[in-house]
């Protein structure tokens, strides 16, 4: 008799187990998994095109979309320092991704010669986190993001012809970009946003918040904090290779994938309230609005982080903002007058004093990301000063929103937070905050000026 047990196999599981454990893993782990062995690749691409809809069946027909997903998981697995020891990045070596050791993780890399493209950079525009305050983890490895920009570069400068590169090289810088921002917002439920420091409330307080954001960078999600130092660091690596049209033409389609990620959850969350009424299980749906607000939140913060970089400027979130981002807010879609704010007047109507509430919160929460975006702008460039008024305006507006809510019996009674009054207050005194900060920036750079002068 044997004492020998049959193991299970992951591919004799249901496609429905494999869906809810592939909810607990990013996509580096899941293509990880498919460097393992035949059934594990096989099995790997069909959860990834159900959970995802990335297809990667056929390789030799997306051979560059492979490169770039491949060069994704590769930086999600080795772009973080991993030692609790290191005390800088610049204390390690650089890790060779050809070396013997990292044969298995399916991104091979030739490096180009050292006359071709520039050193290593660390990026100048954002300053990763002390190691004091942050664990290893946290600090990123800028010479394996290097590595991968030089192979990524260096790919698209073979696929270019000599003689009017600037069609290919919008194809292909166009489709890594649009493969780099997907992955921003693939794995949002795993991706967390930092907590902003509180006074007990709901609303943070931009008052202790504003000396944190003149010493330490602007917040961002560990994934969108990745992606964009990626970002930063190809952006240059291209425009060594090619002459500076190169750099035009990645702000645009930087610009137009932000643009599109907006765009898509814009309408997802309109149809998703215009479906609200004709849903018979609210729990399913307050789930489901409660993910696609998550997707948003982890879209601004990563719009905010680029901010403090050289990729996009204060002029470029005010006009994202104005163009995109508010046409999101239902409260200020039911002021509009067409076809498709008819119909979300409805639905507002419908909604009860606390929906409301509620939404004008949502609203003031992503224009609250945007202010500290402006103000880490601010303090490191100065060049943000008419951007910094116009959104704590805006902020204001959703403040005055929120009050006339407040006082407002047009809606019948709910079950408001007893903070509520707390929060309106936070907020009023966060304006005012953001208003002072504002004046104080402006005297100081003005004096800087003078002195320079």
């Amino acid at each position: 008799m044997s004492c020998r047990q049959q193991t299970l196999a992951l591919s004799t599981l249901p496609l429905e187990v494999l869906l809810k454990i592939a909810d607990y893993i990013h996509f580096a782990d899941l293509w990880y998994l498919a460097t393992a062995s035949r059934s594990c690749r096989k099995l790997a691409h069909h959860i990834i095109w159900h959970k995802y809809g990335i297809d990667l069946y056929k390789p030799r027909l997306n051979a560059y979309s492979h490169l770039v997903h491949s060069a994704v998981a590769y930086v999600c697995r080795h772009g973080h320092y991993s030692s609790p020891s290191s005390s800088s990045p610049l204390s390690q070596p650089l890790v060779s991704p050809t070396s013997p050791n990292s044969s298995s993780d399916s991104f091979p890399f030739s490096y180009p010669s050292s006359s071709s493209l520039p050193s290593p950079i660390l990026s100048p525009t954002y300053t990763s986190p002390s190691p004091s305050t942050s664990t290893a983890s946290d600090i990123t490895n800028h010479h394996v993001l290097q590595g991968v920009a030089n192979r990524l570069a260096v790919e698209i400068y073979d696929r270019s012809p000599l003689r009017d590169w600037e069609p290919c090289l919008d194809f292909l810088v166009d489709k890594t970009l649009g493969i780099l921002l997907d992955h921003v917002l693939l794995d949002t439920c795993l991706d967390t946003i930092p907590d902003i420091e509180t006074a007990g409330t709901g609303i943070p307080q931009l008052s202790t918040t504003i000396p944190q954001i003149k010493r330490c960078p602007y917040s961002p999600t560990r994934m969108g904090k990745l992606i964009t130092d990626f970002l930063t660091t190809l952006y240059p690596t291209l425009t060594a290779l090619f002459d500076d049209h190169a750099a035009s033409i990645y702000h645009r389609l930087l610009i137009n994938h932000l643009t599109r990620h907006l765009d898509a959850l814009t309408h997802r969350y309109h149809y998703h309230h215009k479906r609200r009424l004709d849903c018979k299980h609210m729990k399913a749906w307050r789930l489901m609005n409660r993910s696609v607000r998550h997707s948003v939140l982890v879209l601004v913060r990563f719009m905010g982080t680029l901010v403090q970089t050289d990729l996009l400027t204060a002029g470029d979130l005010r006009i994202l903002t104005h163009q995109r981002i508010v046409a999101l807010f239902l409260v200020q879609q039911c002021h509009q007058q067409d076809e498709n704010s008819t119909k979300l007047r409805a639905i507002m109507a419908s909604l009860s004093r606390r929906g409301w509430m509620d939404e004008i919160e949502f609203q003031m929460t992503i224009l609250l990301d945007l202010v500290r975006a402006i103000i880490g702008r601010q303090s490191i460039r100065w060049d943000a000063h008419m951007e910094l008024d116009l959104f704590a305006s805006m902020l204001r507006n959703a403040v005055s929103d929120f009050r006339s809510c407040q006082s407002s019996t047009s809606h019948p009674p709910s079950c408001i937070n007893p903070s509520t009054t707390n929060n309106n207050t936070t907020t009023a005194a966060l304006v005012s905050s953001t208003a002072n900060a504002n004046a104080s920036s402006t005297s100081t750079a003005t004096s800087s000026a003078a002195t320079t002068a």
